[in-house]
Formats: C-alpha cells, structure tokens, sequence
C-alpha cells in the first residue's frame, strides 16, 4: 500500500523548523503515553492517541482530544497503517494550541533521540578508531591488599 505525502506550502508552514515538514494523506496514528518519573508527583502516565497531521526527519504534528503538557515526554508508537508495522518513538512536547474545530488540540512534538543516536555512532566509531590503533585499551593492573 502506498502512502502520499505532499509537501506544505509556504503558507502553512513558517520556517521556524530546520527541517521541512511533509502532510499525510492517509491516516496515520500515534498512540503513546507520558513517561511516569517526569508526570509529577503521582508517577501516573496518561495514555495519549491521535492523528498524525504531518511529520518531518525532526518532528511531528499530533492531533488530539486531550491536552498534553509542554515539555512532557512520549514513549510510543508510529502506527503504519495497512500492516502490522509500527514504529517505537520517543518524543517531546514543543508546542499545544488549542483548535476551535476538528480535535480539541495540535502539538508539536520534537524527536528526542534523533541527535543521541547520531552521537551515540559518532562516539562509537571513534572509540573503534581508539581501540583499532591500541590508544584506547587501558590496561588494569590487580593490587594486592
């Protein structure tokens, strides 16, 4: 099954991101819920659901009924849909504007690893690099007490 994206106008989109962003036209789901150590006092989280409106390589625009909290962190999932298929995602809440029709809320929300992985392969290489030259082994040697 194919999925068309089209890219958002000018209009639509002021360019506050660095990456564009591209509109969905078929559905595609969000489910997820706030991480418990970072929803206050109770550690309850709330299970959150939506429409995707449009998405980026940085980002994302969720439609919602209920009311999502800026900086509050997701953990969930990307549905795919007409496949089994689902995509695990960290996210953060940038921005929530309440809508007079259609879902209640839009909210911005920022793909939280996407710079640690890039950082976590460009660590990982360089310590391969350490380790291929001998520079980064240290040896440890045992003390006697």
């Amino acid at each position: 099954m194919a999925y068309a994206v089209g890219h958002m106008n000018k209009l639509e989109t002021k360019q506050l991101r660095a990456t564009p962003r591209f509109r969905l036209q078929n559905p595609v789901r969000l489910h997820a819920c706030t991480l418990p150590l970072v929803v206050g006092p109770t550690g309850k989280s709330r299970v959150v659901d939506g429409h995707v409106q449009n998405i980026s390589s940085g980002g994302l625009c969720l439609l919602a009924q209920k009311r999502l909290k800026v900086s509050e962190l997701l953990v969930g999932e990307i549905v795919v849909p007409g496949t089994r298929a689902s995509i695990p995602t960290l996210l953060q809440v940038r921005w929530l504007r309440k809508n007079s029709f259609g879902p209640r809320y839009s909210a911005g929300l920022h793909f939280v690893l996407q710079g640690g992985i890039t950082q976590a392969l460009q660590m990982s290489s360089s310590i391969a690099d350490l380790t291929a030259t001998g520079e980064g082994v240290r040896r440890i040697s045992s003390q006697k007490n």
